[in-house]
């Protein structure tokens, strides 16, 4: 196994040589969960016009991350063979600048601090605009989203310069791509779940909240529900999502979506979760409600998501219901609006920003 991981470097590496520019800048950008792609908005393509840009992939999906660069390349940072881990890595100097929204951090960060290149720079892209991922891992910049998220990592990180301003790329590409038309729709999207596939008791535990949920929203509600697992989950056929799907296989009112991307929110008149951030970015697009339904106590994480922006949380069936019921369309835009428009970097011209800023970073390589 090992002399076949080499193989595979040495063709990888020959492969990426080759298509380097010598007269521009090369610039990487890795992406190694599928949920993390669309992250750099339509940043891609507007580098492409001054750069040369790779996109570092784990796996092909055929999809527009892929050919948004000049080079697609898959090279994962890891290959699990029957229980053993292991790690790769290449050292190509030639690529100047890599941007990442993954931090994955093993052997104490040395992926995030060289894989690629060591002598790169590395600029950070967080999951969301409420919540400061990735402070800890030893990259050069952080694009900021949010003043909220400013003053978090600004409590993390002394370095006010490897704090970049800028906005988020996700939610205006989302705004530009928002079109509602009603469905009667909900759509119920929880976040990530972490389940040993051996211990079956987590596994029913998981299948069976969300069933109850959905199964009370049918009968106490007129809406259809689109049950949006967490991308990881469905990329990766878990047991649990599997057992959700047969259980509303058939049944009219429920769709399973499966589809990467804010396509949903055309449809979803408004969104139900545990607390993902998905409802951040739903309701910053949309201007349209999200609620928790949360009857375990929230984690610290979570509670800070909870204040920055105020989706209302239902401990039980009966404040869900009543804050279903509340909804006011008009209210609710105006609140959603001001909120946006209040904390957001660069509200729909965040990669203008950033180019900027990578020329800045850039020119003092």
């Amino acid at each position: 196994m090992i002399e076949q991981i080499k193989a595979f470097c040495a063709k990888s590496e020959q492969d990426l040589r080759s298509k380097l520019s010598s007269d521009k800048t090369n610039i990487a950008i890795i992406a190694y969960y599928p949920t993390y792609r669309t992250k750099f908005g339509n940043l891609i393509p507007k580098l492409k016009q001054k750069y040369n840009v790779f996109t570092i992939v784990d796996r092909i999906l055929n999809d527009d991350f892929e050919k948004s660069g000049h080079h697609n390349i898959l090279f994962p940072y890891r290959i699990i063979e029957q229980g053993q881990t292991y790690y790769l890595n290449m050292d190509i100097p030639e690529i100047e600048l890599i941007l990442t929204a993954d931090g994955v951090g093993y052997e104490n960060g040395r992926i995030d601090r060289e894989f690629l290149s060591k002598k790169a720079t590395r600029i950070y892209f967080p999951h969301t605009f409420n919540i400061a991922t990735g402070y800890n891992i030893p990259v050069d910049y952080f694009i900021v989203p949010s003043k909220t998220l400013m003053k978090i990592y600004a409590h993390h990180i002394k370095d006010s310069k490897r704090l970049l301003p800028c906005g988020y790329p996700t939610l205006d590409v989302a705004i530009s791509k928002y079109h509602y038309q009603s469905q009667n729709t909900l759509t119920y999207a929880p976040t990530l779940r972490y389940a040993d596939p051996k211990r079956s008791a987590n596994l029913m535990a998981f299948a069976g909240f969300d069933c109850n949920l959905i199964e009370w929203l049918l009968k106490n509600t007129h809406y259809n529900i689109s049950y949006r697992a967490h991308p990881i989950n469905y990329l990766n056929n878990h047991i649990f999502h599997n057992l959700i799907k047969q259980r509303w296989q058939g049944e009219k009112r429920v769709n399973i979506d499966n589809k990467l991307g804010t396509a949903f929110y055309n449809y979803s008149d408004f969104l139900i979760t545990d607390t993902s951030g998905t409802a951040f970015t739903y309701s910053y697009t949309t201007l349209r409600p999200s609620f928790f339904f949360a009857p375990y106590p929230l984690d610290e994480k979570s509670k800070d998501g909870n204040h920055i922006i105020p989706a209302k949380t239902a401990k039980n069936f009966s404040q869900l219901k009543s804050l279903i019921e509340s909804i006011e369309e008009k209210k609710d835009r105006e609140y959603f609006y001001n909120l946006r428009e209040s904390d957001i970097y660069n509200v729909g011209k965040s990669e203008e920003a950033i180019l900027e800023k990578i020329e800045e970073i850039l020119a003092k390589r």
